[in-house]
């Protein structure tokens, strides 16, 4: 089951990287809907990316069940969603961190940090915010931090025009 999944992840993450254009009369209409992500807790998960991104649950599967072993997040700014899933209790694969990240657009980056330190203060849970600077007149905010899980989340502001 580990396999299958990080052949997903495998997937998902190729999903997002560029690829060479098609010929010009053939045009694709694919775009990313999900990120799927193995946790150890589901409900800590979500209350983790719903306290300090503002993600919303959207759906679960099985729909109606009190144990659910995924959860679909929707971004307060649209996107892509975020599927939680646990679907064994087989321990998290080494190294998880090192293979791909969670990038999220944002118009405020620095009060987003700002959020995943006070809850990292608050419970012991995720890292420290890590603040890149990138040499320009005008460079974009670029903060790097873990979730509970290990997992690299990416904020991401565009630079000021």
């Amino acid at each position: 089951m580990a396999k299958q999944f990080l052949n997903v992840l495998t997937v998902a993450a190729l999903a997002v990287a560029p690829a060479p254009l098609a010929a010009d009369d053939e045009k694709s209409d694919a775009a990313l809907s999900q990120v799927a992500i193995n946790v150890e807790d589901l409900d800590r998960s979500e209350k983790y990316y719903r306290d300090v991104l503002g993600f919303v649950r959207v759906w679960q599967y099985p729909p109606e069940s009190e144990t659910p072993i995924e959860i679909g997040l929707a971004a307060p700014g649209g996107g892509a969603g975020l599927v939680l899933a646990r679907v064994n209790d087989d321990p998290l694969p080494e190294g998880k961190g090192r293979y791909g990240r969670i990038i999220v657009n944002t118009a405020n980056a620095k009060a987003l940090a700002a959020k995943a330190d006070a809850y990292r203060k608050r419970s012991g849970e995720g890292s420290e915010p890590r603040f890149i600077t990138i040499p320009g007149d005008s460079p974009p905010t670029i903060v790097f931090f873990r979730d509970p899980d290990g997992y690299e989340i990416e904020l991401y502001q565009a630079p000021s025009p």
